[in-house]
């Protein structure tokens, strides 16, 4: 089993699919182990097994990817308009002015060469109709491939839909609704997952208690605010309320009480009924497998339902595993139904977590309960440390002690009493709504008491892998038996994740990422002690994509303050994310070009002329004092950055004429990097600005098949007719350049991070 397991995770980790003639010898010597008997001379039944695993994970692993690549809209291809019908699928999300829902294709036109579509991503923009499971429309939408953007330490969200076999994403041009929902059919549970969602609408709830109940009950996270999601972060208990392995515990554990309270009935009744397992285990996987299909069988809930089958199967059909050889089980299992879990933080901390609570048992039993409760909570703790800091950046120090009252509060108080309360609504909406928002009130409350003030007794750090492989051991250790001696050594291990060594950038030298923030721009600079952010990319119906892009690449650099943030003019593909990054970060300076943030912000003006130096590193305003054409375009703050051997030139929106004057003013300027102004409009990046500059690399950031056209096919022209270099943050994600002592290195992060699915 683990030979399969490591054969799916070798796929995943691929730059590029194993050609097929490969796939094929691949297949035939799998065949050769599996079926010549000749192959036992030269290997062991146990080496022989694990080779034709590994081969096995690699064929299977090989082959999901190549069916879902096939299904895939083309990631280099532009928009395209399409007739398609279909179904509709799971829960909608409804968003201000907007709904956004999976549809499953049934027909489309005209056909997409090179693809087969088949599952949908769509949004629904002033919605003139209501989106429920089950139904089917005849849609014409506007597709886009499932494209995401990449970023050091944001989230891999292109990753993410491909895993969820999401071929395509666009929104609705016009609908027509062909048949609602029906009452079978393969979407019933999601219509009965709606309704049920519809009906707690309608009673007397508090949004955060409604919010609390539908994340519980169906799995639908969408209502938790962000004061809520806080406090689960700072107290260690995400996992209370958004469902995973704890919750279908909780209902095995409950099957299996009533189980065993209905086999000694039987046994009081009817003779040799007291030693029957079914009695004991089919109500246990029955109530679990119930409430994973309420809460819409998501991967994590297929993760810990699996886990669940992989326990308590073998004992129902009397075959004798090994605990470890179920664990084993369950995760090649997980990974055959989801070769991509390897990208997946859940599928981590879910595994850690049962793999620290089995160590834990079997190397340090306890037969007193307190006892138990504790040494369970203290492994889980450290099993899940190193995982915690490198997927999220963040260890609540707390969170052992809030789950040691948490867990059964939940288990014994909470979700029996949400369960009375949704019952009590039956028959009395106004009785049974008090009940629960009063419970659900004080378990926030209770929550809300525990969570530190502003992120105190909360570890902030995102160690590298090395650091986190080395955690991993040290946490293993310590789940020894003490006999072992190795408690101490271990304990400093650990030190290595709570004091990561740095990498900071070499005095003299800056580092520069140009992040990929969609139509908008972002560059943050580093010197070997300061940052500055320039520009903060845009904000759409109330989120900004600093949110989700920005913000945590500053963390994953461990930067928390900001020690100037240039906001070059007010458009808001530039300004859009400064609220989310001022209320995350602490900024110590903010420069702008436009009066009218001046005049909304505590922001100075970027000066003509200005410099400054950090750490042997020059940044210098050259923006022209008097502008021939004023236009807020033309306000934009023109960041020069210097080192000793290389420069970049960051020059916000600016177009042809300001280019001009900075040329006249400025005569004999060479930068190594340009930052195309206002995307690569074609009234910006003149010939004679290209010319000039001459620089190595120009560097586009723009949205994908952007309505713009940025950047313009004239200014691509130009750069090929003066022989100069470019990236474009669309097609490559960010682009980070780095300035030392003896080279000036340009790098994509998509080129880093290539997997076979990654555009590029």
């Amino acid at each position: 089993m683990i030979g399969i397991a490591l054969g799916v995770l070798l796929v995943a980790w691929l730059p590029r699919l194993i050609s097929f003639p490969a796939l094929t010898l691949l297949l035939a010597l799998l065949l050769l182990l599996c079926l010549l008997p000749s192959c036992r001379i030269f290997l062991s039944s146990g080496g022989r097994i694990q080779i034709a695993g590994l081969l096995f994970g690699v064929v299977y692993a090989s082959g999901w990817g190549y069916l879902n690549l096939s299904q895939r809209m083309p990631m280099d291809m532009s928009a395209q308009e399409i007739s398609v019908s279909g179904t509709v699928t799971g829960l909608p999300q409804n968003r201000p002015a907007m709904i956004r829902f999976s549809f499953d294709v049934d027909h489309y036109s005209p056909t997409l060469p090179g693809t087969d579509l088949k599952h949908l991503q769509l949004s629904w923009y002033h919605p003139e109709g209501e989106i429920v499971p089950g139904q089917q429309w005849q849609l014409k939408v506007r597709l886009k491939p499932p494209r995401g953007l990449m970023n050091p330490g944001g989230s891999d969200y292109e990753t993410r839909l491909f895993a969820e076999q999401i071929n395509a994403r666009g929104y609705l041009l016009s609908a027509r609704l062909i048949r609602g929902p029906g009452e079978s059919g393969a979407q019933q549970i999601a219509y009965l997952r709606y309704r049920i969602a519809q009906w707690l609408s309608r009673l007397s709830l508090t949004d955060s208690s409604e919010a609390t109940i539908r994340a519980l009950l169906l799995g639908d996270k969408q209502g938790l605010k962000d004061d809520q999601w806080r406090i689960l972060r700072q107290t260690g208990t995400v996992h209370l309320v958004v469902i995973s392995g704890l919750h279908i515990a909780i209902a095995c554990l409950i099957g299996y009480w009533l189980g065993s309270s209905v086999q000694w009935l039987a046994g009081r009744i009817l003779p040799g009924q007291a030693d029957i397992r079914a009695y004991r285990i089919v109500p246990a996987l029955l109530l679990a497998s119930s409430y994973a299909l309420l809460a819409g069988f998501s991967i994590p809930t297929q993760r810990a339902l699996i886990m669940a089958l992989s326990m308590l199967l073998p004992g129902l059909f009397n075959r004798h595993l090994g605990i470890w050889t179920r664990y084993q089980l369950a995760l090649v299992v997980v990974l055959l139904l989801q070769p991509l879990s390897f990208y997946q933080p859940g599928f981590w901390l879910s595994f850690a977590a049962v793999g620290a609570l089995l160590l834990s048992t079997a190397a340090n039993p306890v037969s007193h309960r307190l006892k138990a409760i504790v040494t369970t909570q203290w492994s889980v703790f450290l099993g899940l440390f190193p995982l915690l800091l490198f997927w999220l950046g963040q260890v609540a120090l707390i969170a052992p002690l809030v789950n040691i009252v948490a867990i059964p509060l939940l288990t014994f108080i909470l979700i029996p009493g949400v369960v009375l309360g949704l019952l009590l609504c039956l028959l009395n909406a106004e009785l049974g709504s008090a009940l629960l928002n009063g419970l659900l009130n004080q378990f926030w409350l209770l929550l809300q008491v525990c969570a530190p003030s502003d992120g105190q007794a909360v570890l902030f750090s995102r160690p590298a892998l090395l650091p986190v492989l080395l955690g991993g051991l040290a946490a293993l250790l310590l789940n020894l038996p003490r006999w072992m001696g190795v408690g101490f050594f271990a304990l400093l291990m650990l030190t290595v994740l709570i004091f990561p060594p740095e990498q900071p950038v070499d005095q003299g030298g800056f580092r520069a990422t140009v992040a990929d923030v969609g139509q908008g721009l972002a560059v943050l600079i580093e010197t070997n002690s300061k940052s500055v952010l320039f520009d903060t990319g845009a904000a759409y119906r109330g989120r900004s994509t600093a949110r989700f892009t920005l913000i945590p690449m500053l963390e994953s650099r461990n930067i928390s303050q900001l020690d100037r943030l240039i906001i070059s003019h007010k458009d808001n593909d530039h300004a859009g994310g400064y609220a989310d990054l001022a209320e995350t970060l602490t900024v110590n300076g903010l420069d702008s070009g436009s009066p009218a943030i001046r005049r909304r912000l505590p922001a100075q003006p970027c000066t003509p002329g200005d410099s400054w130096e950090w750490d042997g590193v020059r940044f210098s305003y050259i923006q022209p004092a008097r502008l021939k054409q004023t236009n807020e375009n033309n306000r934009s703050c023109v960041l020069l950055v210097q080192s000793e051997n290389c420069s970049i030139l960051i020059p916000g929106d600016i177009e042809s004429s300001v280019e001009q004057q900075i040329l006249n003013e400025h005569p004999g300027l060479h930068v190594n990097w340009l930052v195309a102004a206002h995307h690569g409009s074609r009234f910006s990046s003149s010939v004679e600005w290209l010319n000039g500059l001459r620089p190595d690399w120009v560097l586009f950031s723009s949205g994908f098949d952007n309505p713009y056209g940025h950047p313009a096919r004239e200014i691509i022209d130009r750069l090929q007719l003066l022989k100069l270099n470019w990236l474009n943050t669309s097609d490559r994600g960010a682009v980070i350049i780095q300035s030392s002592a003896d080279h000036c290195l340009t790098e994509s992060y998509r080129d880093q991070k290539k997997r076979y699915w990654s555009a590029g």
